[in-house]
């Protein structure tokens, strides 16, 4: 069978406009086909060249860039072919092909509506003014009659989640949207023209985990329904090995794994020497040397049959204890936007000096307002807030609040401003008075700890969003505020870089410091957060541990958050054990599994 997307040996580096060396290549010869009507995964290490292997496919790149003339032949090799149509290609054996001199660039890339891509931020591919006009503009461009483009916007905006906003479609403008409608809108655009191709670079990134499945699910369903071929980037593994026929595993620009969406993820000392996500239950197993019928356990069900039911195991509390201090506290807050949307309706809050709290909550739950609030970026319109004993209410205080309470922004885009990264993150120390000796180490200190250190000469417009958000964090990490506040953080990062972003806000916790999480992860927040505060309609409707919120079915409705998967391995072994140790994360049953080894030295599964 012909592959419907076929890339061979293709290789990218993009041009230098700086007049210095030449860039290093991005891409190094990627190898993929991909089958027409499949539904096909993309998943790897940040920076690994999963977003220019898709820009690839469509011809974004190399026909939407700058390339010096005849200089083709320097900057790409390999082609590139869609549905049996030449996409990319130039000459590489030199005099005249088809034509054409060598160095000329072959190839038009694909047309839109043939295909689509919905980038990972949906912010860079909106046009228009509302969002009527947003999600109807590509059927406007196909001609198509009214009365089918009023049908089509309609069943697209249900399709994501937004029906509720359809009748006042034309009078919302994008930027009035929370980051996960946003998302929503601008798959809903693409959903809208039925393409033959689709591409989605991690499209649900900003999305809770129950939104992030229902646009999916609505996306497979679409592409069974009008035989659409779908390319997926994402990390989380459940939504890989649940909705893709196959994954491929793309790293420093090279395809280094191709398997069945549930194969794939056996390949454990592959995957681990990438640094990508992967099953709890799989790295607990790996660790322990747990297997089902001679493989890695992926899932709940084939976790059940392999691991031992009868721990014995005490859970000791390695969590270190926040001081009585209260820094912030919040009574009785209320906000209201310009429109009259209630964001905020009486939300009762404290956080202790030294403590990691997580602050949850579904899409548009008042998390990111609450946070705003809190950095006084917004006012309050009814309560109070005191920040290290001082109302924000009062104008001096909050100006003076970014000194002691930092905030990294949802979409680091909004807060990066400068040319240069070193320069970004130098900014705000010299609004401290940061003296130049000291300057230069905390620059240093602060790109080296979310893996910028050989980036610091480098323009922000050309990293990806990812390498983007690190150096958000890195710029108010350097400036070691009080209590710093990460809104979604790890968004589109690979398991390595997660793990070294919060291992640095662990070690600031340890020196005193306060961190407040805005997230989506639950993994993350069984991992390393000592507290939960969740959000729903604007209310707080749970405080406490993570481990009491995700043993506790009724907590979890109330708060419509999803048990990560070693907890639920815990909930579902007491279902046939009582006395069964809850489990709360991967580190907590790896050592219970060790202790269980030492125990009985001779168990032949262990």
């Amino acid at each position: 069978m012909t592959a419907y997307v076929k890339l061979e040996g293709f290789h990218w580096r993009y041009p230098s406009f700086s007049g210095s060396e030449d860039n290093p290549w991005v891409l190094n010869g990627v190898e993929l086909e991909i089958e027409r009507n499949e539904f096909f995964g993309i998943t790897g290490p940040s920076g690994a060249g999963k977003t220019t292997t898709c820009k690839a496919i469509l011809g974004i790149i190399p026909h939407g860039v700058k390339i010096p003339f005849r200089m083709y032949d320097h900057h790409l090799r390999g082609r590139v072919w869609v549905g049996g149509e030449l996409v990319t290609g130039v000459d590489p054996a030199g005099g005249v092909v088809e034509g054409r001199p060598r160095g000329e660039l072959l190839g038009k890339g694909v047309t839109c509506p043939a295909a689509g891509m919905v980038m990972q931020d949906p912010e860079t591919q909106f046009l228009r003014m509302s969002l009527l006009h947003e999600v109807s503009f590509g059927l406007q461009l196909l001609k198509l009659p009214k009365p089918e483009i009023e049908s089509r916007v309609r069943e697209a905006l249900e399709m994501v989640g937004l029906g509720f906003l359809v009748d006042d479609a034309e009078y919302i403008h994008p930027d009035d949207l929370s980051g996960g409608q946003k998302q929503r809108v601008a798959i809903a655009s693409f959903l809208a023209m039925r393409p033959d191709l689709l591409i989605l670079d991690e499209p649900t990134s900003d999305l809770d985990p129950r939104g992030k499945r229902e646009v999916i699910e609505t996306v497979s369903l679409l592409s069974r329904r009008h035989n659409m071929t779908i390319v997926l980037v994402e990390q989380d593994p459940e939504i890989l090995c649940r909705f893709c026929d196959r994954i491929a595993l793309v790293d420093e620009g090279r395809v280094r794994l191709v398997d069945g969406a549930k194969q794939f993820y056996r390949h454990v000392a592959t995957l681990d020497d990438c640094g990508v996500y992967r099953f709890a239950v799989s790295r607990i197993a790996h660790q322990t040397h747990l297997r089902r019928d001679g493989e890695v356990p992926i899932s709940l069900e084939e976790s059940l049959s392999c691991f031992p039911s009868d721990l014995d195991f005490t859970v000791q509390a390695s969590v270190p204890q926040p001081t009585s201090e209260v820094i912030v506290e919040a009574e009785g807050v209320e906000f209201a936007y310009e429109d009259g949307t209630q964001a905020l309706r009486g939300v009762e809050l404290k956080v202790h000096q030294g403590e990691i709290l997580a602050l949850l909550g579904t899409n548009g739950s008042g998390k990111t307002t609450l946070a705003k609030i809190l950095n006084g970026i917004y006012k309050p319109t009814g309560g109070t807030v005191r920040v290290l004993g001082e109302d924000i209410r009062r104008r001096r205080v909050r100006t003076q609040l970014p000194r002691y309470v930092g905030y990294v922004f949802q979409n680091p885009d909004h807060q990066i401003f400068t040319r240069k990264v070193g320069d970004e993150v130098a900014y705000g120390l010299k609004n401290l008075g940061i003296t130049k000796d000291e300057l230069d180490g905390r620059i240093y200190r602060a790109l080296q700890a979310v893996g910028l250190e050989d980036k610091a000469n480098e323009d922000p417009l050309f990293l990806g969003k990812g390498q983007r958000q690190r150096l958000a964090v890195a710029s108010i990490l350097a400036m070691q505020p009080r209590m710093i506040i990460v809104d979604e953080p790890t968004t589109g990062q690979d398991f390595r870089m997660v793990s070294s972003i919060m291992k640095l806000l662990e070690e600031l916790q340890r020196l005193g410091n306060t961190v407040l999480i805005i997230t989506h992860d639950m993994t993350l927040v069984a991992d390393y957060c000592h507290r939960v505060v969740a959000l729903r309609n604007g209310r707080v409707v749970f405080n406490g541990t993570p481990r009491q919120l995700f043993s506790d079915e009724v907590a979890l409705a109330a708060t419509q958050l999803c048990a990560p998967q070693a907890i639920q391995l815990s909930v579902k072994m007491r279902e046939t054990n009582r006395n069964f140790p809850l489990l709360a994360n991967s580190d907590e049953w790896i050592k219970a599994l060790e202790a269980y080894r030492l125990a009985r030295p001779r168990e032949p599964r262990l």
